[in-house]
């Protein structure tokens, strides 16, 4: 269908608000700017821990400020790099070894289509994950995972982000970003590790979403 035509697939799940947010995995992302070659991706779980069960909008502007005094001292988890400043395909790799473990490709007239692929065997997905906007103009994008829907949505610009996971007719949250403000590029990507979803999966599609230029877009 048609990308101008397609209804919002994320209208027609309503958000659980019964099943609440509990993050168990923090992720620093460092600030790549629209021309960056590379970005990284630091876990930092150990440090921001005693922050994450009572996480509110009082306490973040705190997790926001020890997450990005105490990335620089942890092995970073995740590097994302691309061969030159127009290129518009990132590959994900493991900094120790250095293995590919995921390619993000968005073509410049794919209206905000991202193909993200796997190495053949993977333990992140079996299958290409393909990321696009839930309709046209919408905040949302969707992908499916194993026949499951997923959508990030920006609820305050990249100041709060929202991965939710399509669970028995509803949308329950399983990650979450917060940045400094809605333009940031930098910020904490939170994660649930009991709601079925990999935090790799997490990582890779939402740095699609953070580098959506499309001027299309909301």
């Amino acid at each position: 269908m048609p990308l101008l035509s397609k209804q919002d697939a994320a209208a027609s799940f309503p958000i659980d608000t019964t099943t609440p947010f509990h993050p168990t995995k923090a992720i620093y992302i460092n600030d790549p700017s629209e021309f960056s070659l590379t970005t990284t991706a630091t876990d930092i779980t150990t440090s921001v821990a005693h922050l994450l069960p009572s996480l509110d909008v009082q306490t973040t502007p705190t997790l926001l400020t020890t997450a990005k005094s105490t990335s620089p001292t942890l092995p970073v988890t995740l590097t994302f790099t691309r061969p030159n400043r127009l290129s518009r395909s990132w590959t994900a790799s493991e900094p120790d070894s250095n293995t590919p473990i995921a390619e993000l490709s968005n073509p410049l007239w794919s209206l905000g289509k991202w193909t993200i692929t796997f190495p053949s065997p993977s333990s992140h997905s079996s299958h290409t994950i393909i990321l696009h906007p839930a309709s046209f103009a919408s905040k949302t994008d969707e992908f499916v995972k194993d026949s499951v829907p997923y959508f990030w949505d920006m609820v305050e610009g990249r100041k709060l982000c929202k991965l939710y996971r399509a669970m028995e007719g509803k949308k329950v949250e399983v990650a979450r970003f917060v940045g400094e403000n809605v333009r940031a590029r930098e910020g904490v990507l939170l994660v649930e590790d009991g709601k079925g979803v990999d935090w790799v999966v997490v990582m890779v599609t939402f740095l699609a979403v953070l580098m959506r230029v499309d001027s299309f877009r909301a």
